[in-house]
C-alpha cells in the first residue's frame, strides 16, 4: 500500500453516482472549486484525495474479486457474481487511470519500496532521474532504429528483381 502525508476520508459518497465520470480540471462542481486556480495547492490536494479514494475503492474491489476467484468452487459463490466483480474492477481501473491522467497526480514519480520495511523512502536525485530518462529514450531510439533498418532490408528484398534473389 502507499503512504501519504494526507489523511484519507474513506466516505464513499464520492462514488454514489457511478455513471458520472470524474472531471478533474475542475473537480467537484461547487462554488469553491469553480473559482480555484487549476495550479493551486488546494486543488492538487483535492485531486490527491480523490485519487487516493479511487485507489482504496479499487483495492476493495480487487479483494472482493480475488475472494470470488479463490472460492469459486465453494458453495454459495456464484460465477456470475465473480464475473460482475471482474467487470466492475475493470471499470474501476479505467476510472483510476482517467483520474490519474486528468488530474496530474499520475505524473508524480513512484518511489520504489525500501529494501527494509522500516527504512525511509529516499527520492532519487534530479540527476538520477535525468539519467534514467536519457537511458530510456536512448533505448527506445535504438529499438526504433533497428526496426526501421529491418523494415528497409525487407523492403529492399521485396523490391529486388527475381534474378538477384536466386543467386
Amino acid at each position: 500500500m502507499f503512504s501519504s502525508p494526507f489523511t484519507v476520508n474513506t466516505a464513499m459518497n464520492v462514488f454514489q453516482d457511478q455513471n458520472q465520470p470524474f472531471s478533474f480540471g475542475a473537480p467537484q462542481q461547487d462554488q469553491q472549486s469553480t473559482n480555484m486556480d487549476p495550479n493551486s495547492p488546494e486543488l492538487f490536494k483535492q485531486n490527491l484525495y480523490s485519487a487516493q479514494a479511487e485507489v482504496m475503492r479499487l483495492q476493495s474491489l480487487a479483494k472482493q474479486t480475488l475472494a470470488g476467484v479463490q472460492n469459486a468452487y465453494r458453495p454459495g459463490y456464484s460465477p456470475e457474481d465473480t464475473a460482475g466483480s471482474i467487470e466492475e474492477l475493470k471499470k474501476a481501473l479505467n476510472s483510476l487511470s482517467q483520474v490519474l491522467r486528468t488530474t496530474g497526480v499520475g505524473s508524480l514519480p513512484l518511489l520504489p519500496r525500501p529494501e527494509q520495511p522500516g527504512s525511509p523512502r529516499i527520492p532519487p536525485s534530479e540527476a538520477e532521474l535525468l539519467e534514467k530518462a536519457s537511458n530510456a529514450v536512448k533505448a527506445l531510439y535504438e529499438l526504433q532504429q533497428r526496426k526501421q533498418d529491418s523494415a528497409a532490408v525487407v523492403a529492399n528484398l521485396l523490391g529486388a528483381p527475381d534474378h538477384l534473389q536466386r543467386k
